[in-house]
């Protein structure tokens, strides 16, 4: 029999509008939005934002670069998105699969201490910084505002690939002229930096709407990816962190600008049913079950985490140019949970 997962995910492809519901588009110069409301079950989490804010989850440095030990002390689940990147310790770093940690942890969020024993994970990572090796301000790190744009992204979505992700962040180096004292470490933060100006124009243009849960994104009129939560609230909170990942790569392709067509519903609904997709799933670091999926051409990739029967995060991105190098030592997108800490 099929993995419940993997049919909950196949569903959405197949009828889009039975969970989604599609808002007006919106735009700003070569990118469009187009907002979603999610029409499925809702749940109660919190962001990893929202937890560091409140003192309640501590990210730490292992003995492993391909490993961060992640303590949280709430009493709520807290949701570590695909993709969000984490500063500080030996190099930067990216988490590159959706992790939902349990509640029980010591505190809630009004900081009333309950006795009970903190969660401990380790969760699995990817680096975004290549020449740094020494400790800036102690083996801790914080969550930035910065998520990875699609071409990163679509690199680290697989469970290997860690000289793909290297690649890609060098090939966007040299799109964007970017020269050697901009990210002498080759920090992906310290280069998005470069551009913040620019991208907090686009994101400001953008509005979010009541119970909008994601968007699908549109450069220069092609379908490029979809982001959303099962969660408005941590949405809201994440939105301008998201839009900011989708203009870097507006601005990758702003003086590449196709003629403009007239965007419909029905063109996205059309992109995602000819999608073809191949599904694996595991069990997730924390709560829930991960599905990752590529399409046959190898042009799409994303993730999701379901749990009760429910999105918790779902992504998916395109690749637009960029690195065309193959690394023949890493083996073809797959899941594998042995090669998680590799």
């Amino acid at each position: 029999m099929k993995n419940v997962s993997i049919q909950i995910v196949e569903m959405l492809f197949e009828n889009p509008l039975e969970l989604l519901e599609f808002e007006k588009p919106q735009s700003h110069a070569n990118m469009t939005i187009i907002p979603i409301i999610y029409k499925g079950k809702s749940l109660e989490f919190i962001s990893v934002n929202k937890a560091e804010e409140l003192g309640l989850i501590s990210i730490n440095e292992t003995d492993t670069v391909s490993q961060l030990e992640v303590v949280n002390n709430s009493d709520k689940q807290v949701l570590i998105p695909f993709g969000v990147t984490v500063h500080g310790g030996k190099q930067d770093r990216t988490i590159w699969e959706p992790i939902l940690l349990d509640s029980g942890g010591k505190q809630n969020i009004s900081g009333i201490n309950k006795g009970a024993v903190e969660q401990r994970y380790t969760v699995p990572a990817k680096c975004v910084e290549q020449s740094r090796w020494n400790y800036g301000k102690g083996k801790g790190f914080k969550s930035s505002n910065t998520r990875l744009h699609p071409n990163v992204a679509f690199e680290a979505i697989s469970s290997v690939g860690q000289g793909s992700v290297w690649n890609e962040i060098q090939a966007y180096r040299s799109e964007m002229s970017y020269n050697a004292n901009i990210a002498p470490t080759q920090s992906y933060l310290e280069m998005t930096e470069n551009i913040e100006n620019e991208t907090e124009k686009i994101v400001s243009s953008f509005r979010n709407l009541e119970d909008q849960c994601g968007i699908a994104t549109f450069i220069n009129g092609e379908f490029i990816g979809v982001e959303f939560y099962a969660n408005a609230q941590v949405w809201e909170e994440m939105s301008k962190d998201i839009l900011k990942a989708f203009a870097i790569e507006s601005l990758r392709f702003k003086n590449k600008s196709n003629e403009k067509s007239e965007l419909s519903y029905d063109q996205l609904i059309t992109a995602l049913h000819n999608l073809n997709l191949k599904f694996t799933s595991r069990n997730g670091i924390g709560l829930g079950e991960v599905v990752e999926f590529e399409s046959q051409d190898k042009k799409w990739r994303g993730n999701t985490l379901i749990h009760e029967n429910s999105f918790v995060q779902f992504y998916i991105v395109s690749k637009r140019g960029g690195n065309t190098q193959t690394n023949m030592r890493e083996p073809f997108f797959q899941t594998n949970v042995e090669q998680r800490y590799i």
